[in-house]
């Protein structure tokens, strides 16, 4: 039987993945701490004549713009998960249900 989730979990449980996800993704691929490349420059060197030249090849490296994306995504949710978290139900008058 299929079990119903709520839906400020299921929020909260988005969020915490963007979270996790976006400085899981920064960290895998260099916590570069400038904003996002997606080439390297590498120098090589000539063997006949000694010289020095740069070979630019494709490589992407999330910057630090990454975690700060996902971590204001997962605030925006975590902030709507307690907007849809559900009210306590108020009792009447003292001594009425």
């Amino acid at each position: 039987m299929l079990r119903r989730v709520s839906p400020h979990l299921l929020l909260r449980s988005l969020a915490a993945a963007l979270a996790i996800g976006g400085v899981g993704v920064w960290l895998a691929t260099g916590a570069h701490r400038g904003w996002t490349r997606t080439s390297e420059v590498e120098m090589r060197r000539d063997e006949v004549t000694g010289i020095d030249y740069p070979v630019r090849r494709d490589k992407f490296t999330a910057g630090i713009e990454f975690p700060f994306a996902a971590l204001g995504g997962a605030a925006l949710l975590a902030i709507g998960a307690a907007l849809l978290r559900p009210r306590e139900r108020s009792s009447g008058p003292a001594g009425t249900p």
